[in-house]
Order: C-alpha cells, then structure tokens, then sequence
C-alpha cells in the first residue's frame, strides 16, 4: 500500500462514517494488512477495515463507498472480499457494528444473511450502536 492510497483510505473513512477519532494515512500504513479497497484510475472507491479479533471471529469496520461510486455494488464487493478474508483465516463468526441511525449500512449487511444480535449506547458519539453478525462456520446449524 502507497502513502497515497493510505491517505485516500483514511479521507474516504473520515468522509464516509460519523467517527469520534478521524483517522490518518500513518494509522491506516501501520495497519495496511486489515485493509481492503477497490481501486479505479488509481483512485480509492470503497474500503473496508477486517480483521481477526478472536480465535473464531472476525471483525468488519467502516465500509465505505466514495459518494459517487453508491448503489453500484462496491459496498456488497468489499464486504464479499472481507468474508472471504475471514474464512481464509478460520473465522466461524463475522461481526460489525453499525450506528443505529445509518440505514443504508444497515440494509447492506441484512441483505448480505447478517443479523442483529444487540445493541447498546456508546457514550463517546452519543448513538446507540447495534452489532449484527454472521455466522460462516462449515458446520452451521440451520435455525429455521
């Protein structure tokens, strides 16, 4: 990853989510590896941030898409490639958080089989954050 792309990352994710700590291209550099974004003419269009956080599970952060690239699939494309990521990595149990006020992020992660399992108040932003996951273990059991 380039300076320039760590800059561009960090400019979408400051742009694109309410974020009580703007980040920077040095914060994004030292992390590069939990990073994944599409490029077009060089440019930064969507990026998400994915990592593991426990032996089974991982985590994605701050999906965002530039402005102009919405409703064009970049959003499903990043969280596809963070999933596969994860699986590649023996994740069982994918989560993320969303602001509760952010429908569009919400809508995104239902319509990709993700669930909401609780919710709680962050005091720092003021929101009431909800947390949905995804179960992608091989040996899942069907609820239904």
């Amino acid at each position: 990853m380039t300076i320039s792309i760590a800059s561009q990352i960090a400019d979408l994710l400051n742009r694109s989510n309410n974020l009580v700590v703007k980040y920077n291209s040095r914060q994004i550099l030292n992390s590069k590896e939990d990073y994944i974004f599409n490029l077009v003419d060089d440019e930064v269009i969507a990026c998400a941030k994915c990592k593991k956080v426990q032996w089974y599970q991982w985590e994605i952060s701050h999906v965002s898409v530039k402005e102009s690239e919405l409703k064009k699939g970049y959003g499903k494309n990043i969280i596809r490639e963070c999933e596969l990521r994860a699986v590649r990595g023996s994740a069982k149990i994918i989560q993320c958080t969303i602001r509760n006020d952010n429908f569009a992020s919400i809508q995104l992660f239902k319509s990709m089989g993700y669930e909401q399992v609780n919710i709680f108040f962050y005091e720092k932003s003021g929101n009431y954050v909800y947390v949905y996951q995804k179960c992608v273990s091989k040996g899942q059991i069907n609820r239904t």
